[in-house]
């Protein structure tokens, strides 16, 4: 095991539908990984698998060397290493911003509430929602929302960040302000893992990108020769249709 997250021969199915056909992937330290491929490729379930929301059938993942396939593995304290955001936020509507922020850091990392809004007050900043602290989060735009759910993810402090499809449920004018605050984080060194159909962005972000067909990742290469030279036939026939 060389990676913070490594990946062994990993299958998912449900029910006779084989989602996941054994998967081998090592995510490093500080390293971006995107996932693109048409829609039932199986990234989102990939993604889902890395921190168990989807249980595989077979396989293994590591995290930072623990087996989370192994019963023994605390699940609940290695999630807290990896933030998730999700396509539609997930935030708790009978909440506020803050409080949206603060739940997770003071029931799993037992942070007073004073340090867990110290905490929140600074991610909430960084990703430009500083007027918005104690807002209402059902008066936000959906950019705003997202945003609110990345500072939430980051006030645990993750080792990784696990995005899924980020902007998929945002308006095309409110992509641009989550993009910047990921590319952001990737200037940070933040490790991530993110399943996205914005091929600029994957281009702009991505150390690796993966492409995903029928369960398997049939490519993977960095940007410029994923774009410039696709080897694979089937790459080549997604390429041509999402970038033209």
């Amino acid at each position: 095991m060389n990676g913070l997250i490594d990946v062994v021969n990993l299958t998912k199915k449900f029910g006779d539908r084989v989602i996941l056909n054994k998967i081998n992937l090592t995510v490093h330290n500080k390293e971006v990984i995107t996932l693109v491929g048409s829609s039932g490729s199986g990234k989102t379930t990939l993604l889902r698998c890395l921190n168990l929301l989807n249980e595989p059938n077979d396989g293994h993942i590591y995290f930072e060397e623990k087996d989370l396939m192994d019963p023994h593995t605390d699940i609940d304290k290695l999630r807290e290493h990896m933030g998730m955001v999700f396509q539609q936020f997930n935030l708790f509507n009978n909440k506020n911003v803050m409080e949206n922020c603060i739940l997770s850091p003071m029931l799993r990392l037992g942070l007073s509430k004073e340090v867990a809004v110290e905490r929140a007050t600074k991610y909430l900043t960084k990703v430009g929602l500083q007027d918005f602290l104690y807002q209402d989060v059902r008066r936000l735009s959906g950019g705003q929302k997202q945003r609110v759910a990345i500072a939430r993810a980051l006030c645990m402090e993750p080792k990784v960040m696990l995005f899924d499809e980020p902007t998929s449920a945002l308006d095309p004018e409110m992509v641009g302000e989550v993009l910047q605050v990921i590319k952001t984080l990737r200037d940070e060194g933040m490790t991530m893992v993110i399943v996205t159909h914005e091929m600029g962005f994957a281009k702009e972000v991505s150390d690796r990108i993966l492409f995903m067909d029928q369960g398997i990742v049939l490519e993977e290469n960095n940007p410029i020769d994923f774009f410039n030279h696709p080897k694979e036939e089937r790459t080549k026939q997604f390429l041509n249709r999402v970038l033209h």
